[in-house]
């Protein structure tokens, strides 16, 4: 064999090698990083928000300095007489941005917004009444979620404040008081972050109120977090 020909077989070896070695480092590396996303939904929350808003932002001007929410539509016969889910589809993405009272209904698997409407709960000319009850040991709880809602959301009275019978609650819950606010319960315990409940076993209702928010201990201002709208 000719010398030149060793010194090609030789190089096309190397180069091979370097592809082998290369392909095994990515999928080596797409693993850690799934591991990594399944051990911490914080960060796979985070992952999701900043994948859905470089999309969009090829499509419209966004918020500045401000992260989102985003859920997932997954049932979308469940938001049926919703006027900004009428067009929706299941494996949509509503972008809501508290802060600028602004959400996005948003279609990736086509890339395209299919509606932006202000962030707002109820009839202009009935504020929808919320009652807030702590319902953990932690001081100031109600003052944090007031402030929260007042300064991010339209149309709502703060109508009551008390502290729950329990303490431990460990989830925030929204409870639809009235029986006809069911879907704005929904929307509600998407943007903090809570679920949707009936009244837990003894607490007592406050009358006169629409909603009623029970603060568990894993509430903190709206981050980033994923819910899911069903």
């Amino acid at each position: 064999m000719k010398k030149t020909e060793t010194v090609s077989i030789n190089i096309i070896v190397v180069l091979v090698m370097l592809v082998l070695i290369g392909t095994a480092y990515y999928f080596f590396s797409q693993y850690k990083k799934t591991q990594l996303l399944l051990n911490n939904p914080t960060l796979a929350a985070k992952e999701e928000v900043k994948k859905i808003t470089d999309q969009l932002s090829k499509l419209m001007e966004l918020p500045a300095k401000e992260e989102p929410i985003v859920v997932t539509v997954l049932d979308k016969k469940k938001l049926t007489g919703q006027d900004f889910f009428k067009r929706a589809e299941n494996g949509d993405k509503v972008i809501v941005y508290s802060v600028s009272k602004k959400a996005i209904l948003f279609r990736p698997s086509i890339n395209k917004i299919i509606e932006v409407a202000p962030l707002n709960l109820g009839d202009t000319n009935q504020p929808v009444k919320i009652a807030l009850y702590n319902g953990t040991t932690t001081v100031g709880m109600i003052s944090s979620l007031e402030k929260e809602l007042t300064g991010k959301v339209t149309n709502i009275t703060i109508a009551d404040k008390a502290n729950a019978k329990k303490t431990d609650y460990e989830k925030t819950l929204v409870i639809d008081l009235s029986g006809k606010k069911s879907e704005l319960a929904k929307q509600l315990a998407t943007l903090l972050n809570a679920q949707v409940s009936k009244l837990p076993a003894g607490e007592t209702a406050p009358k006169n109120t629409d909603l009623l928010v029970i603060i568990g201990a894993d509430y903190k201002t709206s981050s980033a977090s994923p819910t899911i709208v069903k």
